[in-house]
């Protein structure tokens, strides 16, 4: 099959909606550089505001309630950077698979009970 441009496309493009696994990454990127940095753009979902709040968070007891991506993903945050914490959620959500990324981590060296 050939394709050929036939015409040009002109147009605005608009700011996209915000993803919440996109803007999940972002906060731990922005975390282990150190903070710094304007993030713009990030999704309102529950699971973004839970990381933007947990992610700097000094108390040993982080519930994620039912987030999974924040779960996921602060699992291996908190392993990499060497915070001891206790990560806890909803039932169903301490019902949800993570074993593989437990296991993961625990071969790179990390301690998770």
């Amino acid at each position: 099959m050939l394709l050929r441009k036939t015409s040009l496309v002109s147009g605005t493009a608009k700011l996209l909606p915000a993803s919440k696994s996109i803007a999940n990454r972002a906060l731990v990127i922005r975390a282990l550089a150190g903070g710094s940095g304007v993030l713009e753009n990030l999704s309102d979902a529950n699971d973004t505001r839970l990381m933007r709040t947990l992610i700097g968070s000094e108390s040993p007891l982080i519930d994620v309630e039912d987030a999974g991506t924040t779960m996921r993903f602060l699992t291996a945050y908190y392993a990499i950077t060497g915070q001891h914490k206790t990560l806890t959620g909803t039932p169903r959500m301490l019902e949800r698979p993570i074993g593989i990324l437990v296991e993961a981590l625990r071969t790179l060296g990390a301690t998770i009970l």
